[in-house]
């Protein structure tokens, strides 16, 4: 390991910082690139990567151990804590035969589920003894960071054993009313399922799972419901329909009508977001909200995932709401531009006849 490497690593990790950055991309033969505001920029003022460097860059943020899954497996994922406490998730894998690196800042301070567009009501859901919360999204969608604000949140208004179960740790969370414990899948347990059953026999209030898409570990969610326990996962999807819709398709076929029922009866809310470019500068979290009713109850044991948009739509007293609509409520305070909500709008000639009005008015 090169001295000289790690001051150069601590260097761009600097820039990273000062530009604001979500990622940041190592790769042999070009320089650092950012990721700023959902655009890629090249850090000019750094030097080009090297296969030695990223060689020593291995060495220094992988242990022994983790250095022989990646050579075993070919790709890893861990964090590592830069000097100040500077926190960062790290992808480790070859492409074209050579070392590349991507690196996720995870902020270092966990926002009130409030300000990250979730309704009073969805939040309220984290004070119920038993059932499932879904936090849905795609990669770098800010989910992991709406489900820390949800346990912190418990963290500071009740008494409760929270255990997380992640792949890795991305936050360290700290008790406060309440205990959490954290376990990673690797270094504290084998994988997700035997987390899970020692849950089961555990004093364990809430438990959270940084993924879920096995069904051996859905079913051991489902039961852990049963027994009395509050759970909340993160899944990839592209809404609430496909959230639930990825749910059941991990389940044998000959099953999926009864885990529809007990899904639907496990339920208690689903949160699908994406990150939008703030005006001014950052990104904003635009929230799909369901909170299981009735109505959603009736649709999941049917199947008819579609219609679930519908029900979201008619009930916002409720606490719900659609994606156009947190996009909408985001036009009309200023917060973002129309152009760029109208890239991710669900219905974009309802969306635009609706955003017209708003912008008629000013």
């Amino acid at each position: 390991m090169s001295a000289q490497s790690s001051i150069l690593l601590n260097k761009i990790i600097s820039n990273v910082v000062k530009a604001g950055a979500s990622r940041l991309h190592l790769e042999v033969g070009g320089k650092p690139i950012v990721r700023v505001d959902q655009k890629l920029l090249e850090l000019t003022e750094n030097e080009v990567i090297f296969s030695e460097f990223l060689n020593d860059v291995v060495a220094i943020i992988l242990s022994q151990e983790e250095r022989a899954e990646l050579e075993e497996k070919k790709a890893i994922i861990t964090t590592y804590t830069f000097e100040g406490g500077i926190r960062f998730k790290v992808h480790v894998f070859y492409q074209k035969n050579t070392l590349s690196m991507i690196f996720t800042y995870i902020p270092s301070t966990i926002s009130d589920p409030l300000s990250i567009g979730l309704s009073q009501q969805f939040i309220d859901l984290v004070n119920s003894k038993n059932g499932l919360l879904v936090i849905g999204g795609y990669h770098g969608s800010g989910r992991t960071s709406t489900v820390l604000s949800l346990l912190n949140y418990v963290n500071s208004t009740q008494s409760k054993y929270i255990l997380t179960i992640e792949d890795p740790i991305e936050y360290i969370l700290t008790s406060n009313k309440s205990i959490i414990e954290q376990r990673e899948i690797g270094r504290d347990a084998r994988h997700f399922l035997d987390a899970l059953k020692f849950c089961q026999e555990s004093d364990v209030d809430i438990v959270f799972l940084s993924s879920l898409n096995d069904y051996q570990v859905l079913k051991a969610v489902i039961e852990l419901i049963g027994s009395g326990r509050l759970v909340i996962v993160i899944v990839e999807a592209s809404s609430v329909a496909n959230a639930i819709a990825n749910l059941v398709e991990l389940v044998p076929e000959a099953e999926t009508d009864r885990m529809r029922h007990t899904l639907a009866d496990s339920l208690l809310g689903v949160v699908v977001q994406q990150l939008v470019p703030r005006r001014g500068g950052g990104e904003i979290t635009a929230s799909e909200i369901l909170i299981s009713n009735s109505a959603s109850m009736a649709l999941i044991k049917e199947g008819r995932y579609s219609q679930i948009l519908s029900v979201i739509q008619t009930s916002r007293e409720e606490g719900m709401q659609s994606l156009d609509q947190s996009l909408l409520e985001y036009i009309k305070t200023g917060e973002i531009d129309y152009e760029e909500a109208l890239k991710v709008a669900v219905d974009k000639i309802d969306f635009q006849a609706t955003a017209q009005k708003f912008r008629s008015a000013k």
